[in-house]
């Protein structure tokens, strides 16, 4: 009897072992279960943060989204689902584990789902009084603007943490990271900086007291405001570009010359990368570019797209693709799910691809004089500076501190 409890022990605590190792190192889970007249699909990757997908189904609706939210690998994590059709469209609101909400109302239409927080019809409003726990104030922006100049005005209210922005000024560059400073770079006024370039928690800027060529650039640490030179052996012509970055390495052309450089900000160095007749551009993966290609201004395209018809600009990020379409005097950016392209979800409108800068939980653009970030959580201002209207050459750049 001792000896057949030794070996339940022994099985169990096996048993038990190879639970936590199976737990361990699963990579989630793709199940079908019902709420109420739902079907639900969930599907769960942790190695992508933790990151939930959804399908949501009844009779011809159909919807889909994701939420990051660490829920320790919980199955049928949606509890119950808040539904209603109001003017033609179907507005859905899911309740997940512990009571959370963790998105705005979607409401579907000629498949594309708009967020409550972008809608303004009257019904959905009324609607959205009704629902317990649901609090439409979540979706409002509503900083207090702070005037810091004639041109530049603030919302600090809406600056999220550990997040560092700067802004180009023109002899230098502004910080905003809860301590508003400037760093000067020029004694006198340069007003537009071609050579110039944010990437990673740097800004990089060609040396513009200079005439026809330059060696030196400067960088500022956007974070602490700290200033370095980072000096060339050769002449570069101002007839140059920057083509992109990766990481802390900015790549730059110049055409009268016809070589490709590296200018490493980590060693503070610069390279020559190529010449004229081994020139190379980065589309996700480095492949080879033609000397015409390069005059005529190719630049980096640091996410993987495929062709999706009817818009300027695809992007695809993690588990969606971004899309831009062109609508008079500004761009529609949608979301759509890699899984399910065919439903779109439209988020903000920006008056510049440029300006995009993708964060792990924020997307910064710009939007006439106005600099803005969107989550889930609507679209909130961060910078508003006039100067925009006469030069739209002032570039933005955000660093997140993980």
């Amino acid at each position: 009897m001792k000896y057949l409890f030794k070996t339940l022990i022994v099985f169990t605590t096996i048993f038990l072992s190879l639970k936590f190792l199976l737990f361990l190192f699963n990579d989630g889970h793709n199940i079908t279960y019902n709420v109420g007249n739902f079907k639900i699909k969930e599907i769960l990757n942790t190695k992508n943060n933790n990151n939930y997908y959804f399908e949501l189904t009844h009779e011809k609706f159909k919807i889909n989204f994701q939420i990051n939210k660490d829920y320790t690998k919980a199955e049928n994590i949606i509890k119950k689902i808040e539904y209603k059709k109001i003017d033609g469209y179907e507005c859905i609101l899911p309740i997940f584990k512990n009571n959370n909400i963790l998105t705005d109302v979607m409401c579907l239409k000629n498949n594309e789902i708009t967020y409550a927080h972008n809608l303004n019809n009257s019904n959905i409003k009324k609607y959205l009084k009704t629902i317990k726990n649901y609090n439409q104030e979540n979706y409002q922006d509503k900083a207090t603007a702070i005037k810091l100049s004639n041109t530049q005005t603030i919302y600090k209210d809406n600056f999220l943490e550990n997040h560092y922005i700067a802004m180009e000024t023109y002899k230098g560059l502004n910080l905003f990271n809860g301590n508003e400073n400037s760093v000067k770079i020029f004694e006198n006024d340069v007003y537009t900086k071609p050579i110039s370039f944010f990437t990673d928690k740097y800004y990089i800027v060609a040396d513009y007291t200079q005439t026809y060529t330059f060696k030196n650039f400067y960088v500022i640490n956007i974070i602490n405001g700290k200033k370095i030179n980072i000096r060339s052996y050769d002449d570069i012509s101002f007839d140059s570009y920057i083509e992109g970055a990766i990481g802390t390495d900015v790549y730059l052309f110049d055409r009268e010359n016809n070589k490709q450089y590296k200018i490493s900000i980590e060693d503070e160095s610069v390279q020559e990368f190529h010449d004229k007749n081994n020139l190379q551009t980065y589309n996700g993966k480095w492949q080879d570019m033609t000397l015409s290609e390069a005059i005529n201004g190719v630049k980096f395209n640091n996410y993987y797209t495929e062709d999706i018809k009817g818009y300027d600009k695809v992007d695809k990020i993690n588990n969606y693709y971004y899309m831009y379409q062109k609508e008079n005097n500004h761009y529609k950016v949608y979301r759509a799910d890699i899984q399910n392209k065919k439903i779109k979800t439209y988020l903000f409108n920006t008056t510049n691809l440029d300006s995009i800068i993708y964060l792990e939980d924020a997307i910064y653009y710009q939007n006439g004089n106005t600099f803005y970030y969107y989550t889930n959580n609507g679209e909130r201002k961060i910078i508003t500076n006039t100067e925009l209207e006469f030069n739209n050459d002032i570039s933005f750049g955000v660093y997140q501190n993980r």
